[in-house]
């Protein structure tokens, strides 16, 4: 399967998964939430480009490729979440510990990819 479509079939199971919990009930249906499913997605997507293309060059092209990467993941969190909460929009912990999952789990895939990756080189 296809790295693409492991990433959009991520990206319903979480939306779907976020619609289904009792917890995120009320965040879960905000058009906001969907943004942040979709920027994930794509910054995945392009983290797995970049990747891709780091693999095949220098060792530290593909660290600094990593780490890069690494750095914009953390930092784009940290601004969503912080926007969230100063913008005061309703569910303000669903809405954190949400975005967080969605990390983790895009983390997850990228991370399961990279290694695969490295290991058919």
């Amino acid at each position: 399967m296809s790295f693409y479509l492991k990433s959009a079939i991520l990206s319903v199971a979480i939306a779907l998964l976020s619609n289904a919990l009792p917890f995120f009930k009320g965040m879960s249906s905000s058009p906001i939430w969907y943004c942040v499913i979709l920027i994930y997605a794509l910054l995945t997507v392009f983290s797995w480009r970049w990747i891709s293309r780091a693999q095949t060059g220098s060792a530290i092209n593909f660290t600094t490729a990593v780490t890069g990467i690494t750095a914009i993941k953390i930092l784009l969190t940290l601004v969503i979440i912080t926007g969230y909460l100063m913008a005061k929009y309703p569910y303000p912990k669903q809405f954190a510990f949400g975005v967080f999952a969605v990390f983790i789990a895009f983390t997850v895939l990228f991370v399961s990819a990279t290694q695969q990756l490295i290991k058919n080189k």
